[in-house]
């Protein structure tokens, strides 16, 4: 697989890992194992915070969807888990082989034969047509579609045959193509026809019946836990066949429980240990008693602002792409208040009280093992009197002359005289990390004026209000960004990505240089990467500037494992690339 699915998390998981392995191409790699086809105890593995709400690919935008769904669905290309390198016939995707075309406009790839949707039928280029025409079709609720923009057409000429055709010659079409996951077409054509519009509420999002995955769908009991079953006809399992019985995902109630139960005995992994937890575990694999690894995180945790009208959410654009007045948040609309937040954080603080030191402040969405990072912007600083200052210079001010209450309006851009400086910081329960950065932060900017309102409810709950675009501020992680392809981040950042109801731009920030600059490092003619960086390093500055996010911090994040889970191999680029061969027993 080439990357873990773009997706809001309720804790950063792990794409990258310290541990170095040899530059091998994953499907040459054979392990052996002492356990047979399902002979090995289900692999059983924590969520908290909410169910999963969705379990079709082509829909998906939170982490523990996310995570079941990769266990049922191929990707279409993907990386080898070894070098990183995007390659064919890797393991978890269904080609074998492409070429390109002289202009770069053109990907002719070749389908493997090995791969079966689990009711015997083949996977062929149907059913990566069909995915491509649902999400290009603007009907179906998928935060992907910006991902396939620059997609021309999608033709099928045969079964094993996938002709991408892009508008220009694209350096990231690649990555974008990956974003087109193949679904059964049989199925969906019975299920929906062309009326893709019929997939947003399907019972088949809950009931994934026909997928063609490692493991196959069993059930899904909410509040409790999706059970999934070995798929023995899996392609690409490293010992031939696929050991684990099954695959559990449990709903817990938050990280404290999740240790809890690993030590017990009652979860095989975990990816995010936390921070007040990590030197017992640490104890523990040093004594050999559970598998331990560090890794960076692939993300960051952020504070979105809305910088649109919260009550009357809009897209960002028209059906015929003209743009549409979505108004202004009355207090994060100003850039100056988004910089006086940031500048009333302080991160040394929040780092000792929310993440035990082990937080590592970013300042802007690159992160520091992209080729495309920009090093020479730092986080911004620690300074009160310099935040107060941008907001008398907005027209927020301090009527009382006392910090602790909240200032009010007063010549402000968007808001009325009179209005409190007040705002809902929106989060989630169950992580400690986010409860106690958001005590603190409410504590912090409580000091310079601001009322922090913290509204912490369960994590679906919370998506529905960031995805439908009426919060103020939503407190959570982004995961999965691929430090190969920072163009992903044009979802995040510009109106393609701004879509109420999906999308990730749900804080409707739009820069036209911003945009802009992401066209033409996608566009560049001959990709070369330097020059690329430098409009990458541009949009950097940009955003650091404008704040359309507040990165609270990335991490260095332990993975704990039982202690006698064999196969357990977790390569520098993914954790899961050999799930099927991982074997225990039960005691």
């Amino acid at each position: 697989m080439k990357k873990v699915v773009k997706s809001l998390m309720v804790g950063i998981a792990v794409l990258l890992f310290a541990a170095v392995f040899p530059p091998v191409v994953a499907q040459e790699v054979e392990q052996e194992s002492s356990y047979g086809p399902g002979e090995g105890a289900p692999i059983v593995e924590p969520n908290f915070g909410g169910d999963p709400t969705n379990l079709n690919p082509l829909l998906i935008s939170d982490g523990p969807s996310a995570d079941v769904a990769a266990r049922l669905f191929p990707d279409f290309v993907g990386i080898d888990p070894f070098t990183g390198a995007t390659t064919p016939g890797a393991v978890n995707t269904i080609v074998a082989d492409w070429s390109v075309s002289d202009d770069g406009r053109t990907y002719t790839f070749t389908l493997r034969d090995d791969y079966f949707w689990n009711d015997g039928t083949p996977v062929t280029s149907a059913d990566v047509l069909y995915a491509y025409e649902a999400m290009a079709s603007g009907e179906i609720d998928s935060p992907r579609i910006g991902d396939i923009a620059s997609i021309e057409t999608v033709e099928a000429p045969d079964p094993q045959t996938v002709v991408i055709t892009f508008a220009e010659a694209d350096c990231a079409a690649l990555s974008s193509i990956d974003s087109i996951t193949p679904v059964p077409a049989h199925v969906f054509t019975e299920l929906f026809g062309t009326d893709y519009a019929a997939m947003n509420d399907a019972d088949y999002n809950l009931n994934p019946t026909v997928t063609a995955g490692s493991f196959s769908f069993a059930n899904f009991r909410a509040g409790e836990q999706v059970t999934l079953v070995a798929n023995q006809d899996y392609p690409d399992s490293p010992v031939g066949h696929v050991v684990p019985e099954g695959w559990v995902q449990r709903q817990l109630a938050n990280q404290t429980v999740v240790v809890d139960e690993f030590l017990a005995g009652n979860l095989t992994v975990i990816d995010s240990v936390p921070e007040d937890r990590q030197a017992e575990l640490e104890a523990l694999n040093a004594a050999g008693e559970v598998q331990l690894f560090e890794a960076p995180a692939s993300g960051w945790q952020f504070i979105s602002f809305n910088l649109a009208d919260p009550t009357n959410p809009q897209n960002a654009v028209d059906e015929n792409g003209n743009p549409i007045d979505q108004g202004h948040h009355p207090i994060f609309g100003d850039v100056r208040v988004r910089q006086a937040f940031a500048l009333g954080v302080d991160h040394a603080a929040l780092n000792e009280g929310a993440f035990s030191g082990q937080g590592i402040p970013v300042a802007s969405p690159v992160l520091s093992y992209s080729w495309a990072y920009n090093d020479a912007l730092e986080p911004w600083p620690y300074d009160p009197e310099a935040a107060m200052a941008l907001l008398d210079e907005a027209g927020w001010i301090d009527h009382d002359n006392d910090p602790s209450t909240p200032r009010i309006a007063q010549g402000a851009l968007y808001a009325e005289d009179g209005t409190p400086l007040a705002f809902d910081l929106t989060s989630f329960s169950g992580n400690t990390s986010v409860d106690s950065t958001a005590v603190l932060i409410q504590d912090q900017l409580g000091r310079i004026g601001f009322q922090v309102n913290l509204d912490i409810i369960e994590f679906q709950s919370m998506l529905e209000k960031l995805d439908g675009q009426t919060f103020d501020t939503v407190m959570l992680f982004f995961n999965g960004f691929d430090p190969t392809n920072p163009d992903e981040l044009k979802d995040l950042y510009t109106p393609i990505g701004d879509v109420v109801g999906s999308g990730f731009n749900s804080g409707s920030y739009n820069n036209p240089e911003v945009t802009e600059l992401f066209t033409q490092a996608r566009t560049l003619p001959g990709c070369d990467q330097a020059e690329r960086k430098a409009l990458y390093d541009r949009i950097q500055e940009i955003l650091h500037d404008e704040l359309p996010m507040y990165w609270v911090n990335t991490s260095i994040v332990p993975v704990a494992a039982r202690g006698d889970l064999e196969n357990f191999s977790p390569t520098e680029n993914s954790l899961r690339w050999n799930m099927p061969a991982w074997g225990y027993q039960l005691e």
